[in-house]
């Protein structure tokens, strides 16, 4: 991460630092942004943007932002509780995931409450997270670049999870490899579905009977189709009815119907996609999330300075969503994005997201965890 001391260490160059003349510009231009946000030409914006019936707020004033502990570690995954009173978010650098707690007043504390970490919670490179409700308990499921799936229960004297995992989803029966991302599936949580970045499918386990915390280690159902190409990140509406797949590896984001006719009663997505959005703007997509009311789609690229919203709209019987991005919002200074990016360009953006009712959480190694105010319109179901 850039920071001002390392910007002022740089030669001088007629008595200022390359630094410090980019950060005089940077300073400006956010001068010049705050009297565009007061102005009629920002309030003309507004109107334009409200019409694609989703509104985020990302202001100065209105945007939390969550600092990790330290420099040591990277967020990359994340997921607000069932509740939405908890956030939880998985550091794969130094093996950890942390939880932060929302306060009264509905902000979230600054500092992590709690964390999963040391031999005990037998986490390896913890890339991604989700949380359900199962029974009268909640589960935290947490995905592995190794190829496995840890999952915890929560306190039921207090908000913490684990240390211990209850229950693993490992070993060759899983056929889990480089597994990035991780969602239970709605509305009943019954599954719970991971990519597989390597081999490019999404992988279904299915709740053992009259378990509230275990699964079923062979899959019961794997997704594959051309489209999928190092999938990355992956969420569900909250219906179940979507699937939606971040393709890492080429730039875009593959969209799946959940099958009634001829699927035997069985959990099935496809075959075809939807949509694949190929948005010339997605630069190696990382996570993704619908929102609860309209099904907007939230799509984060770690390779560029931006979180991008994708529109649904209906086609006959069947739903498809926006090739380009009805809203678009810019997470960092671009002098921080451009310093990261130049050493390698799948890095530098916005990584982790997730959405709970008018919030939504997006997580970087860069800039920590932000959260946004965030407005609905339209029902499209």
């Amino acid at each position: 991460m850039l920071s001002v001391g390392s910007l002022g260490s740089q030669k001088r160059v007629g008595g200022r630092s390359p630094g410090a003349n980019l950060i005089s510009q940077w300073l400006t231009l956010k001068r010049n942004f705050r009297s565009f946000r007061d102005s009629p030409r920002r309030a003309a914006f507004q109107i334009k943007q409200s019409s694609s019936g989703i509104e985020i707020d990302a202001s100065d004033d209105s945007v939390q932002s969550l600092a990790p502990p330290s420099n040591l570690q990277r967020f990359e995954g994340i997921a607000f509780s069932s509740s939405g009173n908890i956030i939880g978010v998985a550091t794969s650098d130094t093996n950890t995931v942390f939880l932060f707690r929302r306060k009264a007043n509905g902000r979230f504390e600054d500092t992590p409450y709690w964390s999963i970490n040391g031999p005990r919670s037998g986490l390896n490179y913890p890339h991604d997270v989700s949380f359900a409700l199962s029974g009268d308990t909640e589960l935290l499921a947490v995905a592995q670049r190794g190829g496995s799936i840890a999952i915890y229960e929560k306190n039921k004297t207090n908000d913490n999870y684990g240390p211990d995992p209850v229950f693993e989803i490992c070993g060759p029966k899983t056929k889990l490899n480089y597994s990035d991302g991780v969602a239970f599936v709605p509305p009943n949580n019954e599954f719970l579905a991971a990519c597989n970045l390597e081999i490019g499918s999404i992988s279904f386990y299915r709740k053992t009977p009259r378990s509230p915390i275990g699964f079923k280690l062979e899959p019961v159902f794997e997704l594959k189709h051309k489209s999928l190409s190092n999938p990355d990140g992956l969420a569900f509406s909250q219906c179940g009815k979507w699937l939606a797949v971040a393709n890492h590896g080429n730039h875009s984001v593959s969209i799946f119907q959940r099958r009634r006719i001829l699927s035997g009663g069985k959990l099935k997505y496809g075959p075809e996609p939807l949509t694949v959005i190929k948005d010339p703007g997605l630069r190696h997509p990382h996570s993704v999330a619908f929102t609860p009311e309209t099904n907007h789609l939230v799509v984060t690229n770690a390779g560029a300075n931006y979180f991008s919203v994708y529109e649904p709209t209906k086609h006959v019987f069947k739903m498809h969503w926006s090739q380009t991005p009805v809203v678009q919002k810019t997470v960092g200074p671009d002098i921080i994005f451009k310093e990261v990016n130049a050493r390698n360009k799948m890095e530098g953006g916005p990584k982790g997201v997730a959405i709970h009712q008018s919030r939504l959480a997006i997580c970087s190694p860069e800039h920590g965890v932000k959260i946004y105010s965030l407005r609905e319109r339209r029902l499209v179901r």
